[in-house]
């Protein structure tokens, strides 16, 4: 299990470096909109530095279906979770978007969940490897049309601050990608890391991935243009980190470990990280500004 944690590691670091590289790019361009598809591929393809935060994002995918064969979700969310330390952290030192005192707090929950998934890695929970594609198939479906409904409702709720609605919205459709890296996961933890290739490509996960993280991209993108990092980047992960964790381990029958105190342990950390995340981004939410004005 610890190289799973080691690759989660490593892509909670690509996708802040993904993030980080992304917002510097897209704050330099004119207005986007994903209701402006071609317009803004042509903006972002055009765009060497945001084509390389892209790759590394890319990158962070892999990384992350590794981590999913070897590693319950609840571990992975976690320290992907956990993540967002840096991403908020790397918008203070390169992007210059200001961090409040109550940041030291969040950064001490992000260490403490840490800590806690640390302590239960040695447990006997399973990790799923059952692979009812129709479940997975119908969740995501039913989370596309709600991620809808719910940008709607969010737009009107909130129509001052654009890191909610795109920020949820793009959590779901992440959250549904992520399910598909998950069943991939499955599939090469059952045949095996190069002879389960041909297994994945003939499932409809890479393609449903493929159409859902364009469609989370796209939408994140816009919002990401329109709020700060440190806000917007948070909110989606936390959305996306919580539909991970609920849908796919009822999809996966993923179990926690028998011990009452190690799946306390793993809950508290996850809670942890979900929270401190929360914190990073919430005192920044008063200080938002629209860019380039």
């Amino acid at each position: 299990m610890i190289y799973g944690v080691v690759f989660s590691l490593l892509a909670s670091v690509c996708y802040s470096v993904s993030n980080l590289v992304e917002k510097t790019a897209v704050d330099h361009m004119p207005e986007i909109s994903a209701r402006r598809v071609g317009h803004m591929i042509q903006q972002i393809a055009g765009s060497r530095l945001w084509v390389s935060g892209f790759v590394a994002g890319v990158v962070a995918v892999i990384l992350t279906v590794i981590a999913y064969s070897l590693t319950p979700i609840v571990v992975v969310q976690t320290i992907v979770a956990a993540g967002l330390a840096l991403l908020v952290l790397g918008s203070r030192l390169f992007l210059r978007e200001p961090i409040g005192r109550k940041e030291y707090l969040g950064l001490c929950l992000i260490i403490g969940a840490v800590v806690l998934i640390s302590v239960t890695l040695s447990s006997s929970a399973a990790i799923g490897i059952e692979n009812d594609t129709r479940n997975v198939v119908i969740a995501s479906v039913a989370t596309a049309v709600l991620a809808a409904l719910a940008f709607r409702l969010l737009s009107v709720l909130t129509p001052n601050d654009a890191s909610v609605p795109f920020g949820v919205t793009s959590g779901l459709f992440y959250g549904v990608a992520s399910l598909q890296a998950k069943g991939a996961a499955t599939i090469l933890q059952r045949h095996g890391l190069i002879a389960g290739v041909p297994h994945v490509l003939e499932s409809p996960y890479p393609y449903v991935f493929l159409i859902t993280s364009i469609v989370g991209l796209l939408i994140f993108q816009s919002g990401l243009q329109r709020s700060r990092v440190a806000v917007i980047g948070p909110f989606s992960s936390i959305v996306a980190s919580i539909y991970v964790v609920v849908v796919g381990m009822l999809i996966f029958h993923e179990s926690f470990p028998r011990d009452g105190v190690l799946t306390f342990l793993r809950v508290l950390g996850f809670a942890f990280a979900l929270g401190g995340s929360w914190i990073f981004s919430e005192p920044l939410r008063s200080h938002r500004r629209e860019p380039n004005q």
